[in-house]
């Protein structure tokens, strides 16, 4: 495993280092056929033999765009079929490779064949939505992008060496306006990618003494069972520590490759959000033929902003946790699947599902993944204690008896906060071990060893929340009519 960090963390170097020069090409043809050829030899480096399986991936799906998106019989369904075939290929072709006699893919495959799974679909998405947007959509979903879109475009798009190896998710209309549009040309990227880059600095070492500290493969061991319970709970804190040090490694210096590169920098002012890009695409429009104002406009690169530190970090939520870790990813998982999922009582699950699938097989990925739905109940209730704190909590009172309440509030409101967050913090830690062990039998191994104590915890606090749930609100409500009379 280390090794394989060890190349990872080397190309993604590389290609940051790269984007001083690609950002000095002036010719957008000139640039999309340099960022293809780095992004192919990239792939061929990790993948040999193997690179044949996101060659083939591209391929069918360049032939499924090209030929269906156009065609008004089709387009509605063009979306689809990329969908149904991409996933198809990554879930039986790809993960079944041995059974069809091919060798098994290097761990960098993978990442490569993931992440195309999501592009490729998600540019059929984009060419659905902008054959039936209205013209004068803000957003810009029927922008000059999707215009004409040709072979050659699918394979670009794909092999384009900004995120091709494990992204940033980003969308077709992303790396267009980055060849035709000038904001590229106005912004200095490497204030931002020094910051992170010092953030790297300081996360590797760390990472490289809890990860011999705290290996998640102990927890397997005899000597961790002869351990005190309470040990072996608090273990589960340092080795998801772990876990997220190095995805935060990273997933920084995959979002410092497109921002080297020049991918994904906007105007401030067009209110770009993680893979969707800017809100405000007419501006984007305007400032595009204004290069005078464009100069002067701040721009940012929150389009491939794809993991927020210290929002995971400090969030006493575990929705709003999700959503700013692998931002990106989870914008296509609500785009794509979330809201054009016809049961919406099944949505939520129907994502999870979808998104242990897309990691892999492992029995760990669904142990994660797809218990978090039974920790939501939980949340839910609790927010409703902690926003009704923070709705009454900053209440104009003149008199002393309601500041001593309000007071008191701001209190309830910081404790509730603090739990949640340990609540979150421990739910996650709990269901993170499974994604880093992966078998079903070391899981339940894991599990047993600590007697199974975070189900019961969790369980106990819910049965807990949900009792007092009436009487909590109840009696707030009661509150308030008395001091109303």
């Amino acid at each position: 495993m280390l090794w394989n960090d060890i190349v990872y963390v080397s190309l993604l170097l590389l290609s940051m280092a790269f984007g001083c020069f690609y950002r000095t090409i002036k010719k957008s043809h000139v640039k999309q056929w340099t960022a293809t050829v780095l992004g192919f030899a990239l792939v061929i480096c990790v993948s040999g033999s193997s690179a044949l399986h996101p060659i083939f991936t591209v391929l069918i799906n360049a032939i499924i765009i090209t030929n269906l998106s156009w065609k008004s019989l089709f387009y509605r369904k063009c979306h689809l079929v990329s969908l149904y075939f991409s996933f198809f290929y990554l879930l039986v072709i790809f993960r079944f490779s041995d059974y069809f006699g091919l060798p098994n893919p290097p761990t960098h495959t993978n990442l490569v064949v993931m992440i195309l799974t999501l592009k490729l679909p998600g540019l059929a998405f984009e060419i659905n939505s902008a054959a039936t947007a209205s013209s004068n959509d803000i957003q810009g979903a029927n922008s000059d992008a999707f215009k004409k879109i040709d072979f050659m475009d699918v394979i670009h798009y794909s092999f384009s060496y900004m995120g091709v190896l494990t992204g940033p998710y980003y969308r077709y209309r992303t790396y267009w306006d980055s060849l035709h549009r000038p904001f590229s040309n106005y912004v200095d990227p490497w204030p931002l990618t020094y910051y992170k880059l010092k953030q790297i600095v300081a996360f590797i070492p760390l990472f490289l003494i809890m990860n011999h500290l705290f290996p998640s493969d102990y927890t397997q061991t005899i000597e961790y069972e002869e351990l005190n319970f309470l040990y072996r709970f608090l273990y589960i804190y340092p080795t998801f520590a772990c876990f997220r040090l190095r995805m935060y490694i990273g997933m920084a210096l995959a979002e410092c490759v497109c921002q080297m590169s020049g991918l994904g920098a906007y105007p401030v002012c067009c209110q770009s959000a993680p893979g969707l890009g800017p809100r405000d695409y007419k501006t984007v429009e305007k400032l595009s033929f204004d290069h005078k104002r464009a100069k002067m406009e701040e721009q940012d690169f929150e389009t491939v902003h794809n993991m927020n530190v210290w929002e995971v970090e400090f969030s006493p939520f575990v929705r709003h946790t999700m959503k700013m870790w692998n931002t990106c990813i989870q914008y296509w998982m609500a785009v794509c699947i979330y809201k054009r999922f016809p049961y919406k009582s099944l949505r939520t699950v129907i994502t999870l599902t979808l998104s242990a699938l897309w990691h892999g097989y492992a029995a760990g990925y669904y142990f994660c993944i797809c218990q978090v739905p039974l920790y939501l109940s939980f949340e839910d209730i609790c927010i409703k204690f902690y926003n009704q704190c923070e709705e009454n909590g900053f209440n104009d009172n003149h008199h002393n008896i309601d500041i001593c309440c309000s007071h008191n509030e701001i209190q309830a409101r910081k404790v509730w906060r603090f739990f949640l967050w340990w609540a979150k913090l421990t739910c996650m830690a709990y269901l993170g071990v499974p994604f880093q062990l992966l078998r079903f039998q070391e899981i339940i191994h894991f599990y047993k060893s600590l007697y199974f104590s975070g189900h019961i915890l969790g369980l106990g606090l819910y049965l807990i929340v949900r009792i007092l749930k009436p009487y909590l609100l109840n009696r707030r409500q009661t509150d308030e009519e008395h001091k109303n009379k």
